[in-house]
């Protein structure tokens, strides 16, 4: 062999050597999609994640309603990301989502039952908690609400004087059935009763009334969505908003002193009571990584449950953590704003972390929507129930 044939070999081998080591030790990206309303909650923990090792992290935000189609979608047809936030609630769906069974070696902290249960199902683990509350209460602007209300009847009654300064009495995001659900609690429903879907009941048929009535009555504009009634509120043309612990630390930024945080009020004296959840993190397609790339999203999961983290994310953005040590030391010292937060977490409801809720939900939006089409409570609600069976029958037959 002569020495130009085998110096143009060395210099293939030398090279393939080179390119082989790039592939192996090149910078690692982790892709991550988030459908939480704050958006500086994973930025912080992925920022400081980054700067203890050699990885890109790429936080793609998306919108709340559209994140669980995306992913239904995605998982059908191979685009799912490395690591998906969602609320606990989407876990029911894990096998259409196609997510990896959590090791119970993964979890860190303590969590409390209620909290553990969130993300348990069938034997197995499916999320890991980052934040627990996700729940709705009131916010008012301290220019013109002195004493916030306690009761539906005093703003009723109210509604007269915000209307002479052109100003709407409240706004929320009508038409989401999240703001409904505390509605319903008042009047002692509940869309998951001992695991069975239970839509079409006398709870639902009253609390679809007042609902409507409050629209009629103008307390608060039905055709106005999130963005809207958010703006609303912020540019001073409603007094109050009822919106999530999500929203405090952009609307705290906003209004400053202005703002106002109070309980969810009573509906004739019968107390509402949000759902709440926690924010998961969960694994798509985790089996189909490289074994570095595994690794790396187990440092992760592992490095976002840290106290110190869950202590960061709290000191920029007032979410509820998920440690019952933390929880429990910051509940001892709240006040202010932060009581009035943990007095709304201890009323709410826990959401159900099961597939029959993420089927209530989409029968409630199709039965709310002939409601709003002029159709009865009694009929809606019928219609709602049987959307549900409907659902269920078609989904034991796959």
């Amino acid at each position: 062999m002569s020495d130009k044939l085998l110096k143009t070999i060395n210099r293939v081998i030398l090279l393939s050597i080179l390119l082989f080591s790039k592939t192996i030790f090149a910078t690692q990206t982790l892709t991550i999609w988030s459908s939480h309303q704050n958006r500086d909650f994973m930025t912080i923990m992925a920022n400081k994640f980054k700067k203890k090792h050699d990885v890109n992290i790429s936080v793609i935000q998306l919108d709340p309603s559209e994140i669980k189609a995306e992913i239904l979608l995605s998982a059908e047809d191979g685009g799912l990301p490395d690591i998906i936030i969602i609320p606990s609630d989407f876990l029911g769906m894990h096998n259409l989502m196609k997510l990896y069974p959590i090791p119970q070696r993964w979890y860190r902290e303590n969590l409390t039952p209620a909290v553990r249960d969130t993300v348990k199902l069938q034997g197995s683990y499916w999320g890991i908690p980052l934040i627990q509350g996700n729940f709705l209460l009131l916010y008012y602007n301290k220019k013109y609400v002195q004493h916030p209300a306690t009761d539906f009847n005093d703003i009723i009654l109210a509604k007269n004087q915000f209307i002479k300064k052109n100003i709407m009495p409240m706004g929320w995001n009508y038409n989401d059935m999240y703001y409904f659900m505390p509605f319903l609690s008042a009047f002692d429903g509940q869309p998951i009763t001992n695991g069975k879907i239970t839509l079409n009941t006398p709870a639902m048929i009253q609390a679809l009334k007042y609902y409507h009535y409050l629209a009629d009555q103008g307390i608060v504009n039905p055709e106005c969505d999130y963005r809207c009634s958010q703006l609303d509120f912020v540019n001073g043309k409603s007094a109050y908003s009822i919106n999530g612990d999500w929203a405090y630390h952009d609307l705290k930024n906003m209004l400053g002193s202005d703002l106002g945080v109070a309980l969810l009020p009573k509906v004739d004296g019968k107390v509402m009571h949000p759902m709440s959840s926690t924010f998961v993190l969960a694994l798509p397609n985790y089996t189909q990584h490289a074994k570095i790339m595994q690794h790396l999203i187990k440092e992760f999961s592992e490095f976002v449950q840290q106290q110190d983290n869950q202590r960061l994310v709290y000191e920029k953005t007032q979410l509820l953590p998920i440690s019952r040590a933390y929880f429990q030391e910051l509940s001892k010292k709240a006040k202010g704003d932060s009581l009035v937060m943990f007095q709304q977490m201890a009323l709410t409801e826990p959401m159900p972390s099961v597939l029959n809720m993420s089927i209530a939900w989409q029968a409630l939006a199709i039965g709310f929507q002939r409601y709003q089409a002029g159709a009865t409570a009694e009929y809606s609600a019928t219609h709602m129930q049987n959307m549900a069976i409907e659902q269920l029958e078609k989904l034991d037959k796959k």
